[in-house]
Parts: C-alpha cells; structure tokens; sequence
C-alpha cells in the first residue's frame, strides 16, 4: 500500500507566496487546497508546475463562462452536455468542446490560463486561513493539462497589485 504523503499549516505562518515557491522548487505533484476567510482555492500540481485551478466562491460552471463570454452557442453546450451524459468514461466539458471543433485546443488553454491567473492572483493576497497539500492529482489522461510555471504567476501577481495600488494612490 502507497501511502499519501502530505503536509499542511497555517498562512499567517506560511504566506500564499511562500507556499506555491515551495511546491515549485521542491518539484511536488499534489492538490493545494488554501482556505481562506471568505474562499477556498484548489490547485493542481505536477513537478512544481501548476496545471490547474479554481475557487469555490462566485465559480461558475465551465459551460456558463463559455456561454458568458461567447465562445460558444447555447446550442453547442447543449450538445457537448448530451455526449457528456452518454460517454461509458466521463469527461470534462472543455475537452469535448474541443473534440467537437467549438473551440481550438490554444483556445481553451487561454482560457484556462485566464481563469488559473485569476486564482493564483486572489490567493495571493490571503493573509489568513489554512493550507493542505496532498501528494495526489485528480486529473484524468484525457484532462486539458497545463504547465504553468508558479514563479512566473507570482511575479505577474504581484506586478498586477503594484499596478493597482499605484492607480489607488494616483501616482
């Protein structure tokens, strides 16, 4: 029997920076799951690179923002949606949008990474909650994987925040 490995802690001890810097040069697969006052943050992990992310507060389903953002027709969900419910092995709703041609793979990958970048950015100004990380992954052969280097989403995050701040400031 394999046994999980994990480990998990507080974010007043160990900031949202300092933890995904951690798991990216410690090359660790696993899910993250950060709690924080108001949300909670999943995100998946291979060899330190992030391949997936969402919270749980305001998440609206993958069809719903597609919908939402016009890159598909109530029509086309409809569809994936049905095949979805007749497929023997269940699959995401992004996969099969892609499989059905609604969408291009480098489409849906930006739109992931859109939705991961939103993730990582809000997490990151966490002060409190808790952590837990646990050396398995949930995804599936047939997943839309991506390799998002954590390093390169913080360093963005905390440009985006300057940004913000300085605009508050009126500088």
């Amino acid at each position: 029997m394999v046994k999980k490995r994990s480990f998990q802690g507080d974010l007043d001890l160990l900031s949202p920076v300092n933890l995904f810097q951690m798991i990216g040069l410690a090359y660790l697969s696993g899910q993250l799951v950060v709690r924080g006052p108001e949300n909670t943050a999943y995100f998946i992990f291979t060899k330190g690179k992030l391949n997936y992310g969402f919270s749980l507060e305001g998440r609206k389903k993958i069809g719903q923002i597609l919908l939402d953002s016009q890159l598909i027709t109530v029509d086309q969900l409809k569809a994936c949606l049905a095949d979805q419910k007749k497929m023997e092995k269940w699959k995401k709703l992004g996969s099969i949008v892609v499989e059905k041609g609604y969408m291009k793979h480098a489409e849906i990958i930006d739109f992931f990474q859109t939705q991961i970048k939103d993730v990582v950015f809000e997490t990151l100004t966490w002060k409190e909650g808790n952590f837990t990380f646990v050396d398995t992954s949930p995804l599936n052969d047939e997943d839309i994987i991506l390799e998002e280097n954590i390093d390169t989403l913080i360093l963005q995050g905390l440009v985006f925040f300057d940004d913000v701040s300085a605009e508050l400031s009126g500088e």
